[in-house]
């Protein structure tokens, strides 16, 4: 997939703006940072696996990933929510879900498989603090231009590309047995959305380091 091979730096955009702004950023923005380094880091490991060592089956490494970005996604809206859902019921999301990416590759799916399930679920609970977080937004009424709050633009990129990708996990396999065209169609579809994704996180980081020096 010719496109595949270039639209994956895309990434390297908020991890730079990331990188700049790193000291100015708010703990919360942090953990986001260290979202997109865990990204990043994928991204080069899987295409240093495929070059070097002809490692064509990276299921292993996307079932890590899943599971270790979520907990800095998770993270980041344990401090945004803090004033709006009790930390313990977060913490114990991410604990839960962590159990659960654990006994998934040990009793349902194979780390060699696509890792559908967790993806799912994941997406749903991100998707769910991504919603809260935009009610108390709402409930505080506390930003008055939304295209100059950081927060806009990394909720909206969350919602949006999780959202997405909810239903992508959930219809993996059926779409993979109805066509492998259609699916082709469908992964191009989603980088695109990647792209986006991650194209209004940088704008978000950045928004980010100058809300915090004025």
């Amino acid at each position: 997939m010719p496109l595949n091979k270039f639209i994956w730096a895309i990434i390297l955009i908020p991890f730079v703006v990331g990188l700049v702004y790193y000291k100015k950023l708010t703990r919360s923005h942090k953990f986001l940072f260290w979202f997109i380094v865990v990204g990043t880091l994928t991204e080069l490991t899987n295409r240093v696996l495929k070059h070097f060592f002809v490692v064509e089956n990276n299921m292993p490494l996307g079932h890590f990933y899943i599971s270790l970005s979520f907990i800095f996604l998770a993270l980041f809206y344990l401090y945004e929510l803090e004033n709006f859902v009790n930390k313990k019921i977060i913490i114990a999301v991410v604990i839960l879900y962590e159990l659960f990416c654990l006994n998934n590759v040990i009793l349902f799916q194979s780390h060699l498989s696509y890792p559908s399930i967790p993806g799912a679920i994941s997406a749903l609970l991100l998707v769910t603090f991504s919603v809260l977080l935009f009610a108390n937004i709402m409930r505080e009424g506390k930003i008055q231009v939304l295209t100059d709050s950081s927060l806009i633009w990394i909720n909206s990129a969350v919602l949006l590309y999780y959202a997405g990708n909810f239903f992508f996990y959930t219809l993996y396999n059926f779409i993979l047995n109805y066509s492998r065209e259609f699916l082709t169609r469908t992964v191009y579809f989603f980088l695109i959305l990647n792209s986006i994704f991650y194209i209004l996180i940088a704008i978000g980081l950045w928004k980010a380091g100058r809300e915090k020096q004025s």
